[in-house]
């Protein structure tokens, strides 16, 4: 194929050309995807773009108890049913919900929404993009259409601070973008972190707890802890439709150092707080957080957690992405917000599986993301 002058080459890689990040998960992912993430049953591979581009892959069809990571219709259907539930105090109102979502749902399963693919997933709640100027996604997307001529192909997690140019390429090559939520990027020096006062106050908070600070080597025997305190969190308190890794998934990624894990112990050596940060060139985030939600909130556990995440900015000198959630605590920490979307192309499936997504995207674009903006979500 050419275009713009040179040849673009798009394959799918072979095992032995990854290195670093991209072979670590490759490794990882090479067998059952369920003894990793109990909740994504999905097929795992690599695409080459060129020389040096490559991007982690996962293929989908109608997997629709998976996880939001790689499943759109748990993205839209079950975890906002969760949600609802969680958030919505009046029975009548919450009842009225749910049977409203009960129905698109199922509108949403017959326009198998659930057939695609996902181009630099890494499985994780944010997946950071490698740095990229975007010249080869008409060419990744004349590819993955001839593989894969029945599959949506999506690549989640653009926001607008980072990704505004490659927001505006995908346009131009027939994507429609989708938003989703309000992520919090913390670019900043930390002098100007450090004015802000709430940073000061953590930082007093921080050291007033006594907790013990344990690096990632030190890390090792408290991964199970980790492990515990992260599903207490996401899985019990939120949704069982966040990713539930196991603790071969946490094993693995300490052992292959894909994730950096750090955390706070009591002088019983219990695990009271941790963040496992993820980098992919100039970008850091934290899929991996959790604390000791049965303590009081005033112990500050989840600042302990989350000031993990900000000091590693700090440290590497990178652009940390620290996902949604939590918008007052992070806007007053130096958060910069920014609406993420998902691009998505369409064009070559049928009418009736594009008007579900033209749907979803006018409901989210027109109605979400306004919202979103408005009450600083």
């Amino acid at each position: 194929m050419i275009l713009n002058g040179m040849a673009m080459k798009v394959r799918w890689a072979k095992q032995e050309e990854l290195t670093g990040t991209i072979r670590g998960f490759s490794e990882l992912f090479q067998n059952d995807s369920e003894l990793l993430i109990e909740n994504v049953k999905t097929t795992y591979r690599v695409l080459r773009v060129n020389e040096k581009l490559f991007f982690p892959v996962t293929i989908n069809d109608k997997e629709w108890d998976n996880s939001f990571v790689c499943s759109p219709y748990t993205a839209y259907a079950n975890y906002s049913k969760d949600e609802i539930k969680w958030k919505i105090k009046n029975k009548v109102v919450k009842k009225l919900l749910l049977l409203l979502l009960n129905i698109i749902a199922k509108w949403l399963r017959k326009g198998e929404i659930d057939k695609n693919i996902h181009i630099n997933n890494f499985l994780l709640s944010t997946n950071p993009f490698p740095e990229w100027d975007g010249k080869e996604i008409e060419a990744i997307t004349a590819f993955i259409v001839s593989e894969y001529p029945d599959h949506a192909i999506i690549f989640r997690s653009l926001n607008e601070y980072q990704h505004r140019s490659l927001l505006d390429l995908f346009k131009a090559n027939g994507y429609d973008c989708i938003g989703s939520r309000q992520v919090y990027i913390f670019d900043l020096s930390k002098e100007a972190w450090l004015k802000h006062r709430n940073n000061k106050h953590d930082n007093k908070l921080i050291k007033r707890s006594g907790l013990q600070l344990i690096n990632h080597e030190g890390m090792k025997d408290f991964l199970l802890q980790a492990l515990e305190l992260y599903r207490k969190l996401y899985l019990v308190k939120y949704s069982k439709f966040n990713p539930q890794f196991t603790l071969k998934y946490f094993q693995d990624c300490y052992d292959k150092k894909l994730v950096k894990f750090q955390g706070y112990v009591d002088e019983k050596g219990s695990l009271k707080a941790f963040s496992g940060v993820f980098t992919i060139d100039n970008t850091i985030t934290s899929p991996l957080v959790g604390y000791d939600t049965d303590m009081p909130q005033k112990e500050g556990l989840y600042i302990h957690a989350a000031q993990l995440a900000i000091l590693n900015k700090f440290e590497t000198g990178l652009l940390l992405n620290l996902s949604s959630g939590a918008a007052g605590f992070k806007r007053m920490r130096g958060g910069q917000p920014s609406i993420e979307y998902s691009s998505l192309y369409l064009k070559h499936l049928s009418r009736s599986r594009r008007l579900r997504w033209q749907v979803l995207k006018t409901l989210s674009n027109k109605i979400g993301v306004p919202i979103i903006k408005k009450y600083k979500l």
